[in-house]
């Protein structure tokens, strides 16, 4: 974090080691100087003409960095982060504290701004986005109808959030014209997309982290995503996230589909499994060397005024990435608040320090599985 001190008024004057003085030196008068050509200066043989010399200039050849070799092994650290909902839905947008209502007065750097420290800090920021970035106006029939304009994807960028998951139960709420547009506009802004069978793949410094996710209904309670992670293997990526759309909203508990997938995924050889929709955090369990987040919680979500349930997580991963692999991940928990505020909502979320951190954090160990050894939020 950089913090901010007082600013110290700078003089007009440039300071003396930025001039060069020429001591005991004497005024010449201008009428008294004598005009030197180039060919007099130079000698006629040598001297060359402008013309020449913009030649002879564009000739010379021009050395191109070499990209150095990635280093290995290297830390490489990803963070994980819940539903992300930007905009709201027709009613909601009629009232003054909406999310469109929060952007008009605070502009699109307010809504990450609680947690840019932490995601401009690493190598990677993920986050489900739940919703569409579209102007079609023809809807599904449901409940609740997600949308913004794709200038929204600013809020994306100004926040270091590099990737985004759109398997969910909200990408098609606004139909297929609504789905591809908000892809389209999700890369236009140079965010790396996956889910619903499209593979993201994100590169840094020679680490490729691949990315798939997959929504409910889910056949007979199963997901196989061996395929998907072969792929990812076979594009080099030495890491590989799972992300899932499952379980029940505003349950606590885990359900046995939820475990059965998280679990043939660790198997199927992806490296860490990261779950969302229930919209409140549920546990957490350590499985194969790995970790299955069975939900983070929400995170900015444009779709509730007024949260019931203010806790939420981050998932902080920290890997040794080596040229062909990479060893398991050491998880951190950040707990968070989906904002300062005690009544409504800014649509900001904060990291929750103190003792409102450890009792998330409690919150999350008492629904989770196999973390025994799990203390002060990190393994």
């Amino acid at each position: 974090m950089t913090c901010q001190g007082a600013r110290a008024e700078m003089p007009f004057d440039l300071p003396t080691d930025h001039v060069t003085v020429i001591q005991n030196s004497e005024e010449i008068p201008v009428d008294e100087t004598e005009q030197l050509s180039l060919e007099e200066i130079m000698g006629a043989e040598e001297a060359l003409s402008l013309e020449e010399l913009d030649n002879a200039q564009e000739a010379l050849p021009i050395e191109e960095a070499v990209p150095s070799a990635p280093v290995w092994p290297q830390t490489f650290v990803i963070t994980c982060g819940g539903d992300t909902t930007l905009g709201s839905t027709d009613d909601l947008r009629k009232r003054d504290d909406c999310f469109e209502a929060v952007l008009s007065d605070r502009g699109y750097d307010w809504f990450f701004s609680g947690l840019l420290p932490i995601f401009s800090s690493d190598d990677l920021t993920l986050v489900n986005f739940e919703g569409t970035l579209t102007e079609e106006t023809t809807k599904k029939e449901k409940k609740f109808n997600f949308k913004g304009p794709a200038e929204y994807t600013e809020i994306l960028t100004s926040g270091s959030v590099e990737a985004v998951n759109v398997a969910n139960n909200h990408t098609l709420d606004y139909g297929e014209k609504g789905r591809t547009d908000t892809i389209a506009n999700l890369e236009a802004a140079g965010i790396i997309v996956s889910g619903n069978g499209q593979l993201g793949i994100f590169e840094k410094n020679g680490v490729k982290v691949g990315m798939t996710g997959y929504c409910f209904p889910y056949s007979n309670g199963k997901k196989d995503i061996s395929k998907d992670i072969r792929q990812l293997r076979d594009a080099g990526c030495q890491i590989v996230i799972a992300s899932f759309h499952w379980g029940s909203e505003y349950r606590d508990d885990f359900t046995a589909e939820q475990r059965n997938i998280g679990r043939a995924a660790l198997k199927a050889g992806a490296d860490i499994v990261i779950g969302h929709h229930p919209h409140i955090v549920q546990g957490v369990e350590a499985y194969q060397d790995s970790y299955i987040l069975y939900s983070l919680g929400n995170l900015v979500f444009g779709g509730n005024v007024d949260p019931d349930d203010r806790d939420s997580v981050l998932a902080r991963l920290t890997f040794t990435v080596y040229e062909d692999h990479a060893d398991a991940p050491k998880l951190t928990l950040v707990p968070i608040r989906l904002t300062e505020l005690s009544k409504g909502t800014d649509y900001r979320p904060v990291p929750a320090e103190g003792e409102e951190g450890t009792r998330i954090v409690n919150r999350i160990l008492k629904r989770s599985s196999g973390m025994d050894q799990f203390e002060n939020g990190t393994w």
